[in-house]
């Protein structure tokens, strides 16, 4: 096919997608561009900035619950009303009504287009744009990328096939030894290095891969002689998988004594340990979850996921990152720490904790044996032992607290006084009045100081934070919950049972394609629902991700943004959601025969009281309109 063909070809496919998503604006505009901004490049763009950070070089947030909250930048408050969710990647401004994603912040707060809020966000985020870096740089880029992830696939599969042959038995019973089954082991792909110094070279250089590309995947070494020899000798073999499932790097842990004891890749054009989490990609076929483990090694997740706790993950032996952080929130807003129960593994919790909560995540601490790791627990004591751990496990402020309460000595009246003004610090900044009010409780008990004192100290601590310009800004419960009370009166049962939907759909693709077969887009009686619902309908059709971040993508106008904003902020709590969803469908379902049934008796009427009537027409509207009543009695 000639180029000229090609690029015809190109521009027809991309025409036809522009007809199918019809009046979406921003869509159009960046089809329109084509083969300088593609569809997936900019989505990839917005996840690449995620909008606490983005919106935090404009706005001072601070935490609460699930979001953060702000002084909206759009018009003048005392009380912060600016909400963001990091979970859904939208912002809301609940004065004002302003909301959106990354883009329609950026757009607004810099008065840009969309195409010049795209190429901002790239230039943030590190990325190329299409249409201005070198062709010939992209093409090698994306070529050395693509064989970096054939030759590591090429060498898990070696390394897996070296663990089950004759040269691996002894990495073979070091495994099943620490009670892992084949099938775990296949399910993870591990695999052996022999104790060799050029074992994987000499294997990947006869499948044609330069020596150069296996120094620069990092899978080889050159030391400063420019001898060239592996990276990984007689070691166990972790390979490390993208969320995609690409190979992406290894880990690689001795059989003996010698250290370092693991050893990671280096990074690489395809791997960067900050921003990567073992056994992710395991755990996003578990999607939709409602929390995750972290856990600080490899055969921690591996035998944690073995023993049915299929949402384990491990930071690749480094401190937890902000990355990271942000990566697990994306999949779950709880997140259980569930760290070494010796010295090391308490100050990795303590310093995970304050990246977590930061990120956006409700932060639980699991507490071990003196000594003893996940691993050694779920082998020792079983499956049921460790769910208790998880029950019993500490919340953020608790496990602090009893951290804190081992540094004094509450015998004496100068390790209370320590003790309790150390407390009363970490308790300032618990936003939650009625848990901050049930942690003071227990202070009392423990230091003999009257509640009332330690609530002096704290308001003379939140006194200085506000002097220094740090006063947190909150907004009372007792507002978002009339707010939301009022929208629920106000509308519709039929168009609240729409809205939930939406929210539902948007919440999860798993529930929008249950919806979908039941109800179509004409179903839904609101034009912007109806948008909405086609667009959540053409993601799914066309193998793209459903949220609601992506969905705006394709909404141009701003006051359409700020109602599908305040519908994907809705908060859907039902303790049995599969049957509030099938009331939803219901509701709609009535709604759309009752309205047909009044057009029916309607047109009836008309027709009854006109001079002349048409009988064929007169009998299918009567047969029709019992057919229509028939349904309403089923369904009622």
């Amino acid at each position: 096919m000639g180029i000229s063909e090609a690029f015809h070809n190109k521009i027809i496919k991309k025409r036809r997608i522009i007809e199918d998503f019809g009046e979406h604006k921003y869509y159009k505009q960046v089809v329109l561009m084509g083969l300088f901004f593609p569809e997936e490049w900019v989505e990839e763009v917005r996840a690449s900035n995620d909008i606490v950070d983005v919106i935090s070089d404009y706005v001072q947030l601070k935490r609460s619950g699930r979001g953060f909250f702000g002084l909206c930048p759009f018009h003048n408050e005392k009380t912060a009303s600016f909400h963001v969710n990091p979970e859904s990647q939208l912002y809301h401004c609940f004065g004002c009504g302003v909301g959106g994603n990354v883009f329609n912040f950026i757009m607004a707060i810099e008065r840009l287009d969309f195409y010049e809020a795209v190429k901002l966000m790239a230039e943030r985020a590190g990325i190329p744009l299409p249409n201005t870096m070198d062709v010939d740089k992209f093409t090698r880029s994306k070529k050395i990328r693509d064989q970096m992830y054939e030759l590591h696939k090429e060498a898990a599969r070696f390394y897996f096939e070296i663990l089950m042959s004759k040269e691996g038995r002894k990495a073979l019973e070091y495994l099943q030894s620490r009670g892992l089954d084949k099938s775990t082991i296949k399910a993870f792909g591990l695999g052996y290095a022999p104790d060799g110094w050029e074992t994987i070279k000499t294997f990947l250089k006869q499948k044609n891969y330069p020596e150069e590309l296996l120094i620069e995947s990092g899978i080889v070494v050159k030391n400063s002689n420019n001898r060239v020899y592996d990276r990984f000798r007689n070691r166990i073999m972790f390979p490390i998988i993208h969320p995609r499932g690409m190979v992406i790097g290894f880990g690689g842990r001795v059989l003996d004594d010698s250290l370092p004891k693991y050893l990671n890749s280096s990074d690489s054009l395809i791997f960067n340990k900050s921003s990567t989490l073992y056994g992710l990609n395991l755990v996003r076929k578990q999607l939709p979850i409602e929390n995750l483990i972290i856990v600080e090694g490899y055969m921690d997740v591996i035998s944690l996921h073995q023993f049915g706790f299929k949402n384990a993950v491990a930071s690749l032996g480094t401190s937890l990152t902000r990355e990271q952080a942000k990566m697990l929130r994306r999949y779950a807003g709880e997140v259980y720490i569930a760290y070494d129960g010796d010295t090391a593994g308490q100050k990795a919790t303590l310093r995970g904790l304050d990246i977590l909560q930061e990120a956006g995540c409700k932060v639980k601490v699991m507490q071990f044996p003196k000594g003893q790791d996940p691993d050694e627990v779920l082998r020792k004591y079983g499956p049921e032992y460790f769910k208790k751990l998880m029950n019993n496990a500490l919340s953020l402020v608790d496990y602090k607290l009893e951290q804190l309460k081992n540094e004094y000595d509450l015998n004496s009246q100068e390790g209370r006084t320590g003790f309790a003004s150390a407390a009363a610090r970490i308790l300032v900044k618990l936003p939650n009045l009625l848990e901050r009010d049930v942690h003071i409780q227990r202070l009392e008990a423990l230091t003999g100081f009257k509640s009332r004192i330690i609530y002096q100290e704290i308001e003379r601590l939140e006194r200085n934070d506000a002097s220094k310009g740090v006063k947190e800004k909150r907004i009372g419960n007792n507002r978002l919950d009339t707010a939301k009370g009022s929208l629920r009166i106000l509308i519709p049962s039929n168009i609240k049972a729409e809205r939930d939907l939406i929210a539902l759909m948007a919440l999860s693709e798993e529930n929008a394609k249950k919806i979908l077969k039941k109800l179509d887009v004409q179903d839904f009686e609101d034009p912007i629902h109806r948008e909405i619902v086609s667009i959540i309908k053409k993601l799914i059709e066309s193998d793209k991700e459903v949220n609601p971040a992506q969905i705006l993508n394709y909404v141009g106008d701003q006051d359409k943004i700020k109602k599908m904003v305040e519908i994907f902020t809705l908060q859907i709590e039902y303790d049995n959601t599969e049957k509030y969803m099938d009331d939803c469908i219901n509701e709609v379902l009535l709604s759309g025969l009752e309205k047909r049934r009044q057009e029916l008796l309607k047109q009836i009427t008309e027709l009854e009281q006109s001079e002349k009537v048409d009988p064929v027409k007169y009998r299918s509207l009567i047969q029709e309109l019992g057919e229509v009543n028939r349904k309403l009695k089923t369904n009622r």
